[in-house]
Order: C-alpha cells, then sequence, then structure tokens
C-alpha cells in the first residue's frame, strides 16, 4: 500500500470564512464601547478644566475681591484665558485652555455683577460665578461648578452627592 503525501498548505474557505465572522463580532462589540470610552474622557477632560477655572478664579478673588465675569456664549474662552490664566493676546485661544473650534466643549462665566466690584478692562466683575462647559454639538449637555465650589445640575439644583 504506497501512501501518497498530499500537500496542505493553506487555508479552506470555510476557516477564513469563521476568522471574519468572528472579527466582524469583536468589531461590532469594541466600537461602541470604544465611543463610549472616548465620550466619557472628554466629559471629564471638560470637568477638570472647570475645576481649574473655579480654582483660578478663587486665587482672582484673593488679589481683587471679585470674580472675573465674561458673559455667556461661545467667544469667550479667549478672555478667560486672557484675564484669569493671564495669558497673551496671541495665544489665549489655546494655551492653556483650548477654546478654538477642536475643542469639543466652550467654557463660559457668569455672575452677578457687582457695584462693590468695578470692572476696570474687558471682563465685567462679579460678586459670585457660575462657570459652564457646554457641549458644541449638543447644548443641552453641559457642566458647571459655581462660586461655593459645588457641581450645579441643569435645573440650578446642588449636584455635589452626583457625578455631574
Amino acid at each position: 500500500m504506497k501512501q501518497t503525501r498530499r500537500s496542505t498548505s493553506g487555508f479552506t474557505l470555510i476557516e477564513l470564512m469563521v476568522v471574519i465572522a468572528i472579527i466582524g463580532i469583536l468589531a461590532a462589540v469594541g466600537i461602541p464601547a470604544y465611543s463610549g470610552y472616548v465620550a466619557d474622557a472628554r466629559d471629564k477632560a471638560a470637568q477638570n478644566t472647570l475645576q481649574s477655572i473655579a480654582l483660578m478664579q478663587k486665587n482672582y478673588y484673593q488679589d481683587n475681591f471679585c470674580y472675573v465675569v465674561t458673559g455667556a456664549g461661545s467667544g469667550m474662552g479667549p478672555t478667560i484665558n486672557q484675564y484669569l490664566f493671564g495669558s497673551t493676546e496671541a495665544e489665549s485661544t489655546t494655551s492653556p485652555i483650548d477654546t478654538t473650534a477642536t475643542n469639543f466643549f466652550y467654557f463660559e462665566i457668569t455672575g452677578e455683577a457687582s457695584v462693590a466690584c468695578p470692572s476696570s478692562g474687558t471682563p465685567m466683575r462679579g460678586k459670585d460665578f457660575t462657570v459652564k462647559a457646554v457641549n458644541r454639538a449638543d447644548n443641552e449637555k453641559w457642566f458647571s461648578i459655581d462660586h461655593k465650589l459645588g457641581k450645579v445640575k441643569k435645573d440650578g439644583a446642588d449636584a455635589s452627592e452626583s457625578t455631574w
């Protein structure tokens, strides 16, 4: 009985289809999970920036006995960088807070103006503040911290119990 050796180099069509199906299932599960992680990272970055702004507001208050108030709107980031963080006018759109359209959030500082806090320059001065990070793509999604360093929900209620 003579045995013939058959060369079996390569994969069968069934084996290739099984591998492609497994890769497709992994991609269908992995891509949405990855997108969620990316969105969470953007949210956390915006919340960290809010905390930085709030702490700088406290430092500003130590020196001036008032807070910086920029008003509402998407164009307030350079004012925050320039008057609160001390950036030059040339770097006010990118340093230390990226306020260009590539950032997924824009930042604004609102508050009640005070007669005791005269305004000497572009930003107003106020006796309190609320700093907000508003999602550029969805204005209904935002995070906020007030002058008491308390997180504020959308309806104005204290959110210190929750994680935004």
